[in-house]
């Protein structure tokens, strides 16, 4: 290679990371202002111009997934899991010792794995443990990791019995799981993070199912009370609506 051609290759290479990142840059801009769509539009345009990017990458899958939370069109949804899931896989790759892909991966395969039934359902239950846990050991402080480790013991705890014999089959023994458990984590990531509405709602459903009623109405009413302050924020707030007055007289 000629140095000529090395050279504008070079300056090619540094003209698109620097516009990559200044397309990420819109896409926070948009999010702050709940604005979805076009932080999607702002990560896709960075991720197509810098696709090793590794921000950019796990920016976008974290956007499709919360697309997917707020999209009332089921096949929308699990095209939203599935392109989500690959992109985490990728940020994963670019990045193994980074918290973040680990992170999102282990959203965006929960998430499909409501849309698969029967051994790849428990398959990809196993993975989002798996991933989690990855998170959390390369970032203790990874608040979203403790709650989707909350969120997975409380399915775990009640997944039917059909798919309980499924894990059995494939893992010889049933994955520990426990709503003790899961209310330890979802505390933990409260404690992180008492700014996120998501993490009080879904503390407040598993105390629910604990039949720790009080508290669960302690942590769905702060839930409610609470300024939104992310773009799906709205859609938890109507999950604790329902779910407190689900309990109301108990």
């Amino acid at each position: 290679m000629s140095r000529s051609l090395w050279l504008a290759l070079f300056l090619f290479g540094a003209v698109t990371g620097t516009q990559a990142q200044q397309d990420v840059a819109a896409g926070d801009a948009a999010l702050a202002k709940f604005d979805l769509p076009s932080a999607l539009n702002a990560y896709r345009a960075a991720h197509t111009k810098a696709p090793n990017d590794y921000e950019a990458t796990w920016k976008l899958a974290r956007a499709l997934c919360d697309k997917g939370t707020l999209s009332k069109d089921p096949t929308e949804q699990k095209q939203c899991c599935i392109a989500a899931e690959q992109l985490a896989r990728d940020a994963v790759k670019l990045n193994p010792d980074d918290s973040k892909g680990h992170a999102y991966l282990s959203v965006a395969v929960g998430k499909l794995a409501l849309y698969e039934g029967g051994k790849r359902k428990v398959e990809l239950a196993n993975e989002v443990k798996k991933e989690a846990e990855q998170a959390i050991k390369l970032n203790d402080k990874e608040d979203l990791a403790y709650h989707v480790l909350g969120v997975w013991n409380r399915e775990m705890v009640e997944l039917n019995w059909v798919l309980r014999k499924f894990a059995e089959l494939i893992y010889g023994k049933f994955p520990a799981a426990s709503l003790d458990d899961a209310i330890k984590d979802l505390q933990r990531a409260v404690e992180l993070a008492p700014d996120t509405i998501p993490h009080h709602v879904e503390l407040g459903i598993t105390l629910i199912s604990a039949g720790k009623y009080s508290d669960a109405r302690e942590e769905l009413h702060k839930a409610l009370d609470m300024p939104k302050a992310w773009v799906t924020d709205d859609y938890y707030k109507e999950l604790a609506k329902q779910n407190y007055l689900r309990i109301t007289h108990r």
